[in-house]
């Protein structure tokens, strides 16, 4: 059965995921504040742990939206492609479309000029 992102239109009624790397923790731009942002007109948060499992979640319509920073590329690449082919955005955190592991945002289309401002 082929997979296919969400049909959620409502940033407030959407289910989202990001991760905070710890590895990361000494960078002044950590995700917590974005992740306060976000959080405030989401309905749900999760933290799963893995950016391709993330990703292909929202592919999956098991997530509205992913983002999160500084990865790398055999990190999002993979989940990335699955989720266009799901119907997604991947974008920067300013829109700009494509693969950037230092800053992806996938959503399913519907959420990403709602959630664009908060990143």
């Amino acid at each position: 059965m082929p997979v296919s992102v969400s049909s959620e239109q409502n940033l407030g009624d959407s289910m989202v995921a990001t991760g905070f790397a710890c590895l990361r923790s000494y960078l002044e731009d950590n995700n917590l504040q974005r992740f306060c942002r976000i959080a405030q007109r989401t309905t749900g948060q999760r933290r799963f742990g893995s950016a391709a499992m993330d990703i292909c979640m929202v592919a999956d319509a098991q997530l509205d939206a992913y983002w999160e920073q500084e990865l790398n590329l055999y990190d999002v690449a993979a989940g990335a492609l699955i989720a266009m082919e799901a119907g997604a955005t991947v974008t920067d955190f300013k829109g700009n479309p494509g693969i950037f592991p230092e800053q992806i945002l996938v959503t399913n289309g519907k959420l990403l000029e709602q959630i664009l401002p908060l990143m």
